[in-house]
């Protein structure tokens, strides 16, 4: 900015503060125009009111240098070379031989309260070396007075251990101490008391130990809760910051503010939440339906049961329960306010921000306080709606969606640039959201399912409208995805050679296999000695479904190598295809399995070896059936393993399985 200002021969004027001429006043308004539009809402609100640009840079230099400000680290030069006197104490002390510091302080007992320019003394070294007997020891010689020294920073001996090593067994020798409490209410000289500082550096421990022994007059400082507040918001010390909502009823509107910390919150969605999404479910009332519910309901009973055991943390239910009485208590001060008050405490900023992470819970919250919240927008013209398409909230899309009286207006909303929702759905989803998706061939297909479900719900007109760049929807969907498209077709071609050379394996083993019967061949007439024999029907009949599928495998993955890979194929023929040849692929594997199972009965049949087989067959065959049916791929692929079993190819192994028992 500094740079930009001199660039523009600005800068002069914003240094000295002077305009004595219209010519520097006429400057000096250019340049308090350029910083404000530099400035994110919330700073511009601070500096809207001022008339320099002087000013306005000499505050935002103040409210930055905190932010900025380089410090050492608290470990480094703990014992350096400006410790002229008692270097062999201090040297005692990071050693932790405190034999050789009570030794040492027995001859001269002054020097417990020596300090170098640093100003730390000995408890503040053994404090960041975390050296609990030698703090204790310090602290019954050296008294109120040592553990009220204050290094060049302000800091005392309990505030480094509040907000560096979060040590608690240190904190409380210190409390413990003759006047340790007074110690909590001690400031250093950028303000901070240690319970801020531990809130600070996300100790969460010490933060609720500091919390609960910190006196009342300390807190009654309004500062102190709306940062205390602040900083237990962003740390997730949702418990504390619950403590400190009941005990005081009326806050600050500043403290207001962290509702935009509590609106970037991610917790999932919601299992209370009275609205589901209907965006992507395929409800067919099929047996496949029924399928997946009880696969459903086992994942369910799993998870309670690992939860019950103690195998869960219960720790995230107990964020969520917290976060949304908190929420609770904030909705009851958003409902006081009124537009202006909104604004201050950036209640359109965080309803923005809460779609952006898809937090329904907030949306909602507040929606109950506030019904104007939600129309907040951006410089854009982007609402809540347009944030929730831009960032493939599903859960915040179908709960506006279901929550706006007049659909046709709000759905054929633009913003500043002429992009309705249906362009904001066609922009490439972004780099934030990439990494829940696990290939490019799986995000192409979710961003076509995406950008669909928007085109039936959107005004018809959307479809065909043009941006300010006069660009329709359909255009920038090929034009922002066409490198995903390529890095999905080049997945997909390795994949499914990969794949085919499997297939071919496969067919070559179950091939030869047809021909080595196990047993051998009658001499006479040519047949199998075992032909009559129940196991070496499964034999026959495994062997003969393995060799199919690995054909219809390699069929399949051929076929993927002559695809034209539009966006029409990554949705619809693409998906089917590959979960085909993965099915065709799993079955051929799982036959041959049992083929081989079956064979090894036949030769083993009069083996005592044959019982033990059997059982290490039975224990493993769960574990290679879960390779196919893996929960994470079953869950994402859903949608086109209902076409396997339409197709009927499990029916066809279901079939022939009775016989094989």
């Amino acid at each position: 900015m500094k740079n930009y200002l001199r660039g523009k021969n600005l800068w002069d004027v914003v240094e000295s503060g002077s305009a004595s001429s219209p010519i520097d006043a006429q400057k000096d308004a250019e340049a308090l125009h350029i910083i404000q539009l530099s400035c994110a809402p919330n700073i511009f609100n601070e500096i809207k009111d001022f008339q320099t640009a002087h000013i306005a840079w000499n505050h935002l230099a103040k409210v930055c240098r905190s932010e900025f400000k380089i410090q050492p680290h608290i470990r480094h030069g703990v014992v350096s070379d400006n410790v002229r006197e008692h270097k062999d104490l201090y040297k005692f002390v990071e050693n932790g031989n405190w034999e050789g510091a009570s030794s040492y302080l027995r001859d001269q007992p002054n020097a417990i309260f020596w300090a170098p320019s640093s100003g730390r003394t000995v408890l503040h070294v053994a404090t960041i070396k975390g050296h609990i007997t030698i703090v204790a020891g310090l602290v019954y010689l050296g008294k109120k007075q040592l553990i009220e020294m204050q290094d060049e920073d302000g800091n005392t001996a309990l505030a480094l251990a509040a907000a560096y090593t979060g040590n608690l067994n240190i904190a409380r020798r210190f409390l413990n101490a003759e006047g340790g409490e007074e110690l909590l209410g001690i400031e250093n000289k950028e303000g901070e008391i240690p319970l801020l500082m531990a809130a600070n550096s996300g100790c969460k421990i010490m933060t609720r130990y500091l919390f609960f022994h910190t006196p009342r007059h300390v807190m009654d400082d309004p500062h102190n809760r709306v940062l205390l507040m602040e900083r237990c918001i962003q740390a997730h010390i949702f418990d504390v910051a619950l403590t400190l909502l009941k005990s005081y009823e009326e806050l600050p509107i500043e403290s207001l503010r962290v509702l935009l910390d509590l609106a970037r919150m991610t917790f999932g969605p919601f299992t209370n939440s009275p609205w589901k999404t209907t965006i992507f479910n395929f409800r067919s009332g099929t047996l496949v339906d029924l399928i997946l519910a009880i696969m459903n309901m086992f994942r369910k009973f799993v998870e309670s049961t690992m939860h019950s055991c103690g195998l869960k943390s219960k720790s995230r239910e107990r964020h969520k329960n917290e976060f949304l009485q908190i929420l609770r208590y904030y909705k009851d001060s958003v409902s006081k306010l009124n537009s202006s008050q909104l604004r201050k405490a950036l209640m359109y900023d965080a309803m923005l921000e809460a779609a952006k992470h898809g937090n329904v819970e907030f949306i909602n919250a507040m929606r109950k306080a506030n019904h104007d919240l939600l129309l907040a927008t951006d410089n854009h013209g982007r609402d809540i709606l347009s944030y929730a398409v831009l960032h493939r909230r599903y859960y915040v899309f179908e709960f506006v969606l279901t929550l706006s009286e007049n659909k046709d207006i709000i759905n054929y909303t633009t913003d500043m640039f002429g992009n309705n929702l249906l362009h904001l759905a066609a922009h490439l989803v972004p780099l934030s959201d990439l990494n829940r998706i696990p290939s490019a061939a799986w995000q192409l297909q979710r961003e076509i399912d995406w950008f669909k479900a928007v085109e039936e719900v959107v005004h018809v007109k959307c479809r065909e409208a043009k941006n300010d760049e006069g660009k329709k929807p359909e255009e920038i969907f090929i034009e922002t995805h066409k490198e995903l498209m390529k890095d999905g077709e080049k997945l997909v071609k390795e994949t499914a050679g990969t794949f085919a050379i499997v297939g071919v394996l496969v067919i070559t083993v179950m091939f030869a296999a047809i021909f080595t019967v196990p047993g051998g061949l009658h001499q006479d007439t040519g047949l199998p000695i075992f032909i009559k024999d129940k196991q070496f029907t499964v034999f026959i009949v495994a062997d003969t479904i393995s060799l199919l599928a690995s054909i219809f495998t390699v069929f399949i993955y051929i076929d993927l190598q002559t695809l034209n890979y539009t966006p029409t194929d990554f949705q619809g023929r693409l998906p089917t295809k590959i979960m085909s040849g993965f099915g065709c692929l799993s079955l051929s594997l799982v036959s041959m399995m049992i083929a081989f199972c079956a064979a090894l009965g036949i030769v083993l049949q009069k083996s005592s070896l044959y019982k033990h087989i059997f059982v290490g067959v039975v224990i493993l065959a769960p574990f290679s059936l879960r390779i196919p049916f893996s929960f994470s791929f079953y869950w994402r692929a859903r949608r086109y393993i209902k076409l396997l079993f339409s197709g009927g190819l499990f029916s066809i192994l279901w079939r022939f399985l009775p016989s094989a028992n």
